[in-house]
């Protein structure tokens, strides 16, 4: 039977954690620099994966779910609206709230994004199928239900 070492545990915990969080900076690192391409911002790009297709949301549940305030929820939609990537409607029940919107255009690029995003990295080419089994077999555990 295998003895535990809780400080060799702990340890291979955060090394495991470190290098699984790197891996995802540098990801993330290298979609912010496709999305700049296309000349999508950071927030930008932040707003239109959290916008819903065919889901206005009003701007108050905007600021909520991008956690800021009015003002930069107000910035942004302004910033995507002169792009062509959303619209703001009146609310279907209350005319005095505005509602955000992606454009057909809006989703085409979300949709794009999401298939990029969706690529495996080159990286995982270099596993072999039993190191693909074993990280497919564990991050289907990690994954939040």
């Amino acid at each position: 039977m295998e003895e535990h070492d809780p400080e060799r545990d702990e340890q291979l915990r955060s090394e495991i954690w470190r290098g699984l969080y790197e891996f995802f900076l540098a990801e993330h690192e290298r979609h912010l620099e496709s999305v700049t391409e296309l000349g999508v911002s950071p927030g930008d790009l932040k707003a239109l994966m959290r916008l819903v297709p065919d889901r206005g949301e009003p701007m108050r549940a905007l600021a909520d779910m991008w956690r800021c305030d009015a003002s930069t929820v107000t910035w942004i939609v302004d910033r995507l609206e002169k792009q062509g990537l959303v619209e703001r409607r009146a609310h279907q029940t209350d005319r005095r709230v505005k509602v955000v919107v992606l454009s057909s255009r809006g989703k085409q690029l979300r949709t794009r994004l999401l298939n990029d995003f969706h690529r495996p990295p080159a990286i995982l080419s270099e596993l072999s199928n039993t190191d693909l089994e074993t990280l497919h077999r564990l991050s289907a555990r990690l994954r939040p239900d």
